[in-house]
């Protein structure tokens, strides 16, 4: 059985399969933290068969989601994806096997399972996500927070062709340091197929098929070379995205209590953070005291971030060449 390994600062994970092509697809997901860790902290094993439900013990449902329905004993959690997969995740040994014979399926779940439970001992490290895009432009950061769907991956995309000099933080979601600087946190970046900018090369291109969501083409980080982050950047600007009907795009400061709720729903609270319900929900009370200090460590990370950068609304029009102008047009502005 073949296998690839990831290192997200220090938070080993371990992917084993007998489908090259599932192993593929994972690490097109997370290829700029390929290597190996000291100690894997989670480790997957996809089973390409139909999962046999026979075998389970007879349990009630403990919680569902649109993607699936979770059962728990003592120390499994066997998370049904409605009877076209199964996931049983070992609390004790911190495993997932993950049984389907949908290769599309097996990557997705391998994927949500990485990224919910990597976040979580991410967290633990006090490294916290926050839901926006990441630029970096002469070793200094600028975080532009927009909603799902907002235009973060063409806005990426945009900025990446147009100037070699600026680089990828993250698409979707950078990492907070407790000293207010940004780790860089790069996964593949997601479009829509009929969107997807004519320079890319298809080798680093894959079709992504999901289960609540329309289809959609993932570029692999690496197609972008060394226009991605390396290191820690220190935050200088915030940009708070607000949607307009109109054409025109405006970038104007504004004052840091402003940032406040934009904090609170893109970081604090994790609005458009895939968060992993399915293994948040399933706590112990030990477990759940902990995460209520988690979410004071990321509170003291906001703010650590809110202290060293200068805040600014971006309105955001529907024409997205003005958008791009106004965006480059800053950045280039604000280097000093």
């Amino acid at each position: 059985m073949a296998y690839r390994q990831f290192d997200f600062y220090g938070v080993g994970v371990r992917i084993e399969s007998a489908e090259e092509e599932s192993l593929s697809a994972v690490e097109h997901d997370f290829s700029y933290f390929l290597g190996k860790a000291d100690r894997p902290s989670l480790g997957l094993t996809l089973t390409n068969s139909k999962p046999d439900y026979d075998l389970l013990p007879e349990l009630t449902c403990s919680f569902a989601t649109p993607r699936n329905i979770c059962f728990s004993d003592e120390r499994f959690s066997y998370i049904d994806y409605f009877g076209q997969g199964l996931n049983i995740y070992d609390r004790q040994a911190n495993h997932c096997e993950i049984i389907t014979d949908d290769l599309e399926l097996a990557h997705e779940i391998a994927y949500l399972t990485i990224l919910s439970r990597v976040s979580e001992e991410l967290e633990r490290k006090h490294l916290h996500r926050i839901h926006g895009l990441g630029i970096e432009f002469e070793g200094k950061g600028t975080v532009i927070l927009l909603p799902s769907g907002g235009g973060k991956s063409t806005m990426a995309l945009s900025l990446l062709r147009y100037d070699d000099r600026f680089r990828l933080i993250s698409e979707d979601s950078p990492l907070l340091r407790s000293d207010g600087q940004l780790l860089p946190f790069p996964l593949r970046i997601g479009v829509h197929p009929h969107v997807v900018p004519s320079h890319i090369d298809t080798r680093f291109t894959r079709l992504d098929k999901r289960i609540e969501f329309s289809s959609k083409i993932n570029i692999d980080i690496r197609f972008f070379g060394n226009q991605v982050s390396r290191q820690a950047v220190p935050a200088a600007s915030l940009l708070l995205g607000t949607r307009s009907t109109g054409r025109r795009a405006r970038i104007s400061p504004v004052s840091k209590t402003a940032a406040l709720r934009h904090a609170l729903t893109n970081s604090i609270i994790g609005v458009g953070l895939y968060q992993g319900l399915e293994f948040l929900s399933q706590k112990s009370f030990r477990e759940s005291v902990q995460h209520m200090g988690l979410l004071f460590s990321r509170v003291y990370n906001n703010l650590m971030l809110l202290k060293q950068t200068r805040v600014y609304e971006f309105l955001i029009g529907r024409d997205i060449d003005r958008n791009l102008e106004c965006l480059r047009d800053f950045l280039l502005q604000n280097r000093e």
